[in-house]
């Protein structure tokens, strides 16, 4: 009986689209921060545009321990090694204005934006810079305890012709009265959340 152990596999020789894949699922973040790093092979994949298109920086483990100002400089890498391709962001409390405005003027393919607990985000200087760089892709906008007031988020709006998707979950400064004018103004978006507390409404 042969009772000798089996070989380690040798993850470097893998094909570069199958590691690709295998970033691509594990995230940004993970690449970023050393798993595209281990070897030439895996720096190479790390390259692939694919893992670079979406980064969650709200359920990782590793936002809970590092600073906000080292948080955005990561986002920043990321979305720069999207060369433009980022589809995907979901941020926190480390996201200022001056990061949406990297993000908006860097990536005109994002389809996705959530932004959780952010406050300032939505100043007068970035809407104007909304208003030259419009979210022309974005499909769904999810804002959850963001201070932004009505003619903010209508600027906001008005730059993304062809969103589809809109939740408002303890935006405070948007209110009952609000809502309706929202639903009228704004026909296009097909699925509309606003919830204040336990209750929610949706379209």
């Amino acid at each position: 009986m042969d009772d000798a152990a089996p070989s380690a596999r040798d993850w470097s020789s893998l094909p570069l689209d199958a590691l690709s894949s295998i970033f691509v699922r594990l995230g940004a973040l993970d690449v970023l921060m050393g798993a595209g790093l281990v070897c030439r092979s895996w720096l190479e994949a790390a390259n692939f545009l694919d893992v670079w298109r979406s980064i969650d920086m709200v359920k990782h483990d590793s936002v809970f321990l590092k600073g906000d100002a080292v948080l955005r400089e990561m986002a920043k890498v990321v979305i720069n090694r999207s060369d433009g391709q980022l589809r995907v962001f979901v941020g926190g409390m480390f996201v200022t204005d001056e990061l949406i405005k990297y993000i908006m003027e860097r990536s005109p393919s994002l389809t996705t934006l959530r932004l959780v607990s952010c406050f300032g985000v939505f100043s007068k200087q970035l809407a104007s810079v909304i208003k030259e760089s419009p979210l022309l892709e974005l499909h769904s906008l999810e804002l959850e305890n963001i201070d932004l007031t009505m003619r903010e988020l209508t600027t906001v709006l008005e730059s993304c012709p062809i969103l589809e998707v809109l939740g408002l979950h303890y935006c405070f400064l948007i209110n009952y009265s609000d809502e309706h004018t929202l639903r009228a103004k704004f026909t296009r978006i097909k699925s509309m959340t606003l919830k204040w507390d336990d209750e929610c409404c949706v379209d």
